[in-house]
């Protein structure tokens, strides 16, 4: 039996008892993906249903609708979903983590964006299995899961990873925007506040960077995590930012649609991207958002409008727009 196999038994017997702290207790569950033996799935039993509902009543407009049409149709279904931070941190190992029934800001548009794909992809073959595949490739570089550094944690990597995958768009400079230089280091600078990294220790060498060393370093995990992830900021930083600045955000909504994912840029040091919604042009005419709301705790249609919020919103200075093809 393989390590892997054994973990998932203990995994699940331990989630058996495990209760989570929204809308009641919930059990998580430990499911085995057939298409691959290897690749593990946590979720709640009673999300797989709502999942494949929501994407069952998307394929009707599969064809005839755009991808970001699709995420809009699925963002209003999952309204009033409970936000619930830390959801991907649970437990030790690293694994994929699927919810329907609570989200956070990241999570509940690249879930709107994985059924949308899936039921682009798949058709009326679309199910729970194949978005958890969708979401393994999306959340991970290179769609690999085994250790907490392969989960993208920034999100400007994560739309990068999209374009090369040629899923995403980021359309910021042609919607109007510039070039930003606001480097990223934050997680490495701020390590201990992170409980997969804390233990880390900075000043060893890094060993398990070196060829052919993969087997014989010696680093503890959070270590390697940790030059992992400034390997990654290393990369990011290789290339300019951009953003629209939040005075030319209304100049510029025009060319935003319904769906695109847009991206507060942050103000603190080191951070690329404060919180992510998705465009959603108002029957008003406006240019409001749906999100995983931190101050409502669920999700909802702001009242705000996508200026409006940049321009009156600490530690905001403009926004990132992505558009998923």
């Amino acid at each position: 039996m393989s390590r892997r196999t054994i973990y998932a038994i203990i995994f699940a017997l331990l989630f058996v008892s495990l209760s989570v702290n929204f809308a009641g207790a919930q059990a998580a569950d430990t499911i085995q993906l057939a298409q691959n033996p290897d690749f593990f799935a946590i979720t709640l039993k009673k999300d797989i249903p709502v999942a494949e509902r929501i994407m069952k009543e998307l394929l009707p407009y599969k064809d005839s609708k755009t991808t970001g049409e699709l995420m809009i149709m699925a963002a209003k279904k999952l309204l009033g979903t409970p936000y619930v931070a830390g959801t991907l941190e649970e437990g030790e190992q690293e694994d994929v983590r699927v919810y329907l029934s609570k989200t956070d800001c990241i999570i509940f548009v690249e879930t709107c964006m994985n059924m949308a794909l899936t039921v682009k992809q798949y058709g009326k073959d679309a199910d729970f299995e194949k978005l958890c595949q969708m979401v393994r490739q999306s959340r991970y570089r290179g769609g690999l899961v085994r250790c907490y550094s392969d989960r993208i944690h920034y999100t400007t990597e994560w739309i990068r990873q999209g374009e090369a995958r040629g899923i995403l768009d980021d359309i910021t400079i042609a919607a109007g925007g510039q070039e930003y230089d606001h480097p990223i280091f934050f997680m490495t600078k701020n390590y201990k506040k992170y409980k997969h990294l804390k233990d880390a220790e900075v000043e060893a060498k890094d060993c398990c960077s070196e060829p052919g060393s993969t087997e014989t370093c010696t680093m503890n995990q959070a270590t390697k995590d940790y030059y992992a992830i400034a390997k990654a900021e290393k990369e990011l930083n290789s290339k300019p930012y951009t953003y629209i600045p939040q005075e030319k955000i209304k100049a510029c909504e025009k060319n935003i649609r319904s769906g695109d994912i847009i991206g507060y840029m942050s103000t603190t040091n080191g951070l690329d991207i404060a919180h992510v919604v998705m465009a959603y042009w108002r029957k008003d005419g406006k240019l409001g958002f749906i999100h995983a709301s931190m101050g409502k705790m669920k999700v909802v249609v702001d009242e705000k409008t996508i200026d409006e919020y940049a321009n009156s919103s600490k530690g905001i200075n403009g926004i990132k727009v992505i558009r998923v093809k």
